[in-house]
């Protein structure tokens, strides 16, 4: 049905310049016959890995992870600025347990929100690697 309706349309066109008087002569719209283009023609789609397309997650959520250790380690180390003792201890111990407090927490929605957002998965899971592996160090 399309291509009779196609080629009804090649020839009012044809019809219609036929009737004008150009300037030069135009040679009559044919219609093209679909061929199929030949593999070594068509693009190929690139192939990504898929870790790529949630890097950024990934890579923020493991920096936020090492940071809020570092803050943890730093609580209890005696040499750090805001070691025990110091006045930094005070201003730094309610963020630093706040960032030990949301992983569990992320970890959690991130169970109702994996389907719908897995990039926040990834970064929940990646904030907690990131903060236990640093302190482990």
């Amino acid at each position: 049905m399309a291509t009779t309706n196609f080629q009804a349309r090649i020839d009012r066109i044809n019809r219609a310049h036929q009737g004008m008087a150009p300037a030069r002569a135009k040679a009559p719209i044919r219609a093209l016959k679909s061929q199929p283009v030949p593999m070594t023609m068509q693009r190929q789609p690139r192939k990504r890995f898929a870790i790529f397309d949630h890097f950024q997650p990934i890579a923020i959520g493991s920096v936020l992870g090492c940071i809020a250790a570092v803050l943890l380690t730093g609580l209890t180390s005696e040499n750090s600025p805001w070691g025990p003792g110091t006045e930094l201890n005070q201003m730094m111990f309610l963020p630093a347990l706040g960032g030990l407090a949301l992983a569990p927490v992320l970890m959690l929605a991130s169970l109702f929100l994996a389907s719908k957002k897995p990039g926040f998965a990834l970064f929940s899971l990646s904030y907690l690697t990131g903060l236990v592996i640093t302190m482990m160090f």
